[in-house]
């Protein structure tokens, strides 16, 4: 007898038409749901996102990291538990589809049979694989949630419920193949192994309670089965459909993920920001929908860590009930500051975008914050103290210190450095307020001008013109002050002719890059590293491995997570250090912030430090010399080992300084 098995096998004809009649019903409650569900997507404000822009770039994005778990498997526990469950039901899922194909057009149709010989015996081989891997993926999941449960994970009845739910479905599947073996035992069937198996333990059965039972659990598998498809768009397992499509528009984006959004008809809007979830566009309410609550962002989140109020799958979660009460119909008269999310919680944020680089599905949360920080900045006039003094010494001052334009040169005493203004250049150094106004960060600068001097680059600077490039005040949430700042710069640097910038700042980097041409300000712009890199692999400059101590590197946030600027500073280093470089456990994207960003630099701290917490990454690996690219970052790495008494086993230095170092 050749290998193959019928469809409907004990249950008759019958079952074929109330099967198709669960079906039907299945997928109208499914539509349903999802129907309701888009419309309460549509509560948001329309975005200007097109889904159809970069269309291949995204769907190939959906197959690396959706069907394959790209950025899933970043943490193997979980991704690998994942990935069972997903290609279990994948695969099952086609199987399916084979048998309806068999079934009803094929055998119907063209009298044909594909699921015979061979083919049959493989096909259920692979289906037996694929029932084994959900059913361990099920486990797995199970075990970490409820006996593992680590800190991130918080476990809702719906958690439980769709486990068990899935579970049954495999469960029921396996004991309907083994009940159907039982009959008759075909030895073809050995190939479907795990039904063999369980059909030894009714050998001693009748053969006709055998059949009964089969009958019984063929209509329950169904049922569990369509009753599993209809509870997606009710449940947590609507993540299959949301995630999926969030992959798609968030991991292909637009904008660089450096840069913000600008506020949507700024000059006649009559309020800006948002406090109400019907502020936020269609696309942050999906990111809402999408999470799933891994807590993979509260993992590598700086405020959490920290021990501050936010933790960023709290934050999302929250705006996600309070969307649905919204949908729902439940008014919130008190807007979302204040009675959903607290001030404290919207300004512990460091804008480090880990949380969204190590989102599995890249889920923003600052895009979100950012809007709650507008509201209260420029609709409420509402800030904290440090910050209404940063916005003052902005508007008159033109830089976050408030000490004006004529200190803005002091430290070029004595060095070759041209007036933009006046000389003809080919690249502006756009030195910075903190390169330019702090002391320790003037070495910076002053380095970084020796370099391009020794390696005869024809550049220039701003002197008492430059101003600040408005990053704090734009990431503190004050749109107009920025533009303000941005504009007068951007008509400046034209009005100059100027085409190619470098500077030593990867927030000044980030927004004469990214955020300037929002306002028409396209510019070629270095960073300081990737220029240092260039003029080494040209032979411009000669550096020497004259460094031998072990050394490490500590990523800027808006250098590597926000423009993904990895490779140039560490080449550099690994030139000048003998091969005694050596990494701290959190670097590239997951490197961890140093608490300076997001207009943090500019508040005092009333909870335990972020850069404590980075300086003792620094520690563990017994460096003696702590490398970074960023003024913010040197500040903060040198206030912790001050503050942590680690001066006579750490000092911090600047890239340029160590490359100068190394040439003079």
């Amino acid at each position: 007898m050749e290998a193959s098995r019928e469809i409907f096998f004990n249950v008759g004809q019958s079952a074929r038409y109330i099967t198709y009649g669960f079906m039907v019903l299945t997928f109208l409650i499914l539509g349903y749901g999802l129907f309701r569900r888009y419309k309460m997507w549509m509560i948001g404000r329309k975005s200007s996102f097109n889904f159809r822009k970069r269309l291949s770039e995204r769907i190939a994005y959906l197959i690396k990291n959706g069907v394959f778990h790209g950025t899933i498997l970043r943490e193997p526990y979980p991704g690998i538990m994942h990935l069972f469950l997903f290609w279990g039901f994948l695969i099952l899922a086609i199987g399916t589809l084979i048998v309806a194909i068999q079934d009803d057009i094929l055998r119907p149709l063209f009298n044909k049979n594909i699921l015979k010989g061979n083919f049959y015996i493989s096909f259920s081989f692979v289906l037996e694989l694929a029932g084994i891997l959900a059913v361990l993926g099920t486990l797995l999941a199970l075990y970490r949630r409820y006996i593992n449960r680590p800190e991130r994970l918080d476990s809702k009845k719906d958690d439980l419920l769709s486990l068990v739910f899935i579970l049954a479905v495999l469960l029921t599947g396996f004991m309907v193949e083994a009940l159907r073996i039982a009959v008759d035992y075909p030895q073809h069937e050995v190939w479907s192994f795990v039904g063999w198996t369980l059909a030894k333990i009714f050998k001693k059965v009748e053969k006709d309670a055998v059949r009964s039972l089969h009958a019984f659990f063929w209509y329950l598998h169904m049922f569990l089965s369509f009753g599993l498809i209809a509870y997606v768009a009710y449940s947590k397992l609507l993540h299959i459909i949301t995630s999926s499509i969030n992959m798609m528009i968030r991991g292909v984006e637009d904008n660089p993920k450096g840069a913000i959004e600008p506020i949507p008809d700024f000059e006649t809007a009559e309020e800006f920001g948002v406090n109400k979830i019907e502020g936020f566009t269609r696309n942050q309410i999906f990111d809402m929908d999408a999470c799933t609550r891994c807590g993979r962002c509260q993992d590598v989140c700086p405020a959490y860590a920290s021990e501050k109020p936010l933790s960023p799958k709290k934050f999302i979660q929250d705006l996600k009930n309070e969307w649905e009460r919204v949908a729902k119909g439940l008014k919130n008269g008190e807007g979302i500051i204040g009675s959903v999310i607290s001030e404290e919680t919207i300004w512990s944020c460091t804008a480090c975008l880990a949380c969204q680089v190590n989102c599995p599905i890249s889920i923003p949360t600052f895009d979100k914050n950012i809007e709650l920080r507008r509201y209260l900045t420029l609709t409420l006039s509402k800030t904290t103290p440090e910050i209404r003094l940063l916005f003052k010494n902005l508007q008159q001052k033109y830089d976050p210190y408030g000490m004006g334009k004529r200190q803005r040169t002091e430290w070029t005493a004595d060095l070759n450095v041209k007036n933009a203004q006046e000389e003809e250049i080919e690249y502006l150094y756009w030195v910075g307020c903190v390169a330019s106004l702090d002391d320790r960060n003037r070495k910076v600068a002053k380095a970084f001008v020796n370099i391009l001097n020794k390696a005869e680059v024809s550049f220039g600077i701003l002197g008492q013109e430059e101003m600040c490039c408005g990053d704090p005040a734009r990431r503190c949430g004050n749109e107009d002050l920025y533009l303000g700042i941005a504009q007068g710069n951007v008509e400046l640097l034209k009005e100059l002719g100027i085409k190619k910038i470098l500077t030593t700042c990867p927030h000044c980097y980030n927004t004469l890059k990214n955020e300037y041409p929002q306002i028409g300000g396209q510019f070629e712009v270095y960073h300081q590293s990737e220029f240092i890199w260039k003029l080494i692999k040209e032979g411009r400059i000669q550096i020497s491995n004259f460094l031998d101590e072990r050394t490490t590197y500590h990523d800027p946030c808006y250098l590597g997570r926000a423009n993904r600027i990895y490779d140039p500073p560490r080449e550099v280093i690994k030139t000048l250090t003998k091969g005694n470089f050596v990494e701290m456990e959190r670097h590239h994207d997951r490197s961890f912030c140093c608490g300076g960003g997001g207009g943090r630099i500019w508040m005092e701290e009333h909870h335990k430090r972020i850069n404590h917490i980075r300086i003792e990454d620094a520690k563990r690996t017994e460096a003696k010399t702590l490398v970074t690219g960023c003024p913010y970052c040197l500040i903060m790495m040198e206030d912790a080992v001050k503050d942590k008494e680690l001066s006579d086993l750490l000092r911090v230095v600047d890239i340029s300084e160590l490359v100068w170092s190394s040439i003079s």
